[in-house]
């Protein structure tokens, strides 16, 4: 019995690490902190990100996954992900169960196929697999009479003072992470990332505000600055900064800051077009450019700071895995933006 509740002790803390790896840090308190929130405020994402998550570790492990990828979590990562898509746009029913149930699996393989294939350009994973994982699964089931649509969350109305608005806006970006455009989400997230990281919090929350009150300023639709679209991106580069990921510095959060607004206001229209979701491509575009466009002579730098874990020997080959390390087989998302 000591035996098995030490198995599950490891596989749960293992589980936390990967979900946490959302802020770019590795401690099972801050996964711990953001599933409670999550729970809280939308116990619909939480069940469908966790299961998931969960599917998605065991279909990774059976499809053949190197043992280095698997323990990077980018499998768990991108399953929870998958899951909190479902989870917002499909309501409870069927619907939902069935994306689920077959997202999961497609997004270990997926997650696995895109690594071997991104390894080359020596670019991260991030949660890129999930993203058209999620369209064709939306592709294919959006419109059957069993698989209802969810009501995207409405914003509270838009206060009149205008550093109000930007203020209130920018955490409902830091809440987008986690598809729900709610300030007290985004702090609350905000909190429970910087259990693993004080600075990762503040970071986070003054680059989506500054993004934000862009945003304003370049009079971009008043609904996307309320839901606070512009600040998604800029939070998670200001986290991945803060570790130096892929070589990312204070230079490009802020290039993402000022360029955000527009970004993500042209993933709505385009994705839009085609009857999607813009999802997390604005981010996921940002640092995947970022990486392929960086001075060669900074990759093998860089590449050692792919890892969100600490610099410990225990978590030496990367969180989010370098291309080294799995090379043998290695965010909101605002609601709105995902409206066709």
């Amino acid at each position: 019995m000591p035996e098995r509740l030490h198995a599950a002790h490891s596989v749960a803390v293992r589980h936390l690490c990967a979900i946490s790896q959302t802020f770019f840090v590795a401690n099972p308190w801050t996964g711990l902190a953001a599933i409670g929130v999550l729970a809280l405020a939308a116990p619909r994402l939480a069940a469908a990100a966790v299961l998931s998550s969960i599917l998605a570790r065991w279909a990774g492990d059976r499809a053949g996954a190197s043992r280095a990828f698997l323990d990077t979590g980018l499998i768990e990562l991108n399953g929870w992900f998958l899951g909190l898509a479902c989870g917002t746009f499909f309501d409870t029913g069927p619907g939902l169960l069935v994306a689920v149930l077959a997202g999961a699996p497609l997004v270990a393989i997926a997650s696995i196929a895109m690594q071997r294939v991104l390894a080359v350009w020596d670019v991260p994973l991030l949660v890129g697999p999930y993203v058209p994982i999620f369209w064709l699964l939306w592709s294919a089931m959006a419109g059957l009479p069993w698989a209802a649509v969810a009501a995207p969350p409405a914003a509270p109305p838009p206060p009149d003072s205008p550093l109000l608005l930007i203020l209130l806006a920018g955490l409902r970006g830091v809440g987008q992470i986690f598809f729900i455009p709610d300030a007290s989400v985004g702090f609350a997230l905000a909190l429970a990332a910087s259990i693993g990281n004080w600075r990762v919090g503040p970071a986070m929350i003054g680059a989506s505000v500054a993004a934000v009150g862009i945003g304003y300023v370049l009079a971009t639709p008043l609904w996307q600055v309320d839901y606070g679209l512009a600040g998604f991106a800029p939070a998670m580069v200001a986290a991945a900064a803060l570790c130096r990921f892929v070589g990312m510095g204070w230079i490009a959060v802020a290039i993402a800051i000022i360029s955000s607004a527009m970004l993500e206001a042209a993933a709505v229209r385009l994705a839009g077009q085609v009857g999607l979701y813009a999802l997390s491509t604005t981010y996921i575009g940002f640092v995947w450019t970022f990486a392929l466009a960086r001075p060669v002579r900074q990759v093998a730098t860089s590449r050692a700071n792919w890892s969100m874990r600490p610099q410990s020997a225990a978590f030496r080959d990367g969180w989010f895995g370098s291309a080294e390390a799995s090379r043998p087989m290695r965010p909101q998302m605002p609601v709105p933006s995902r409206e066709p």
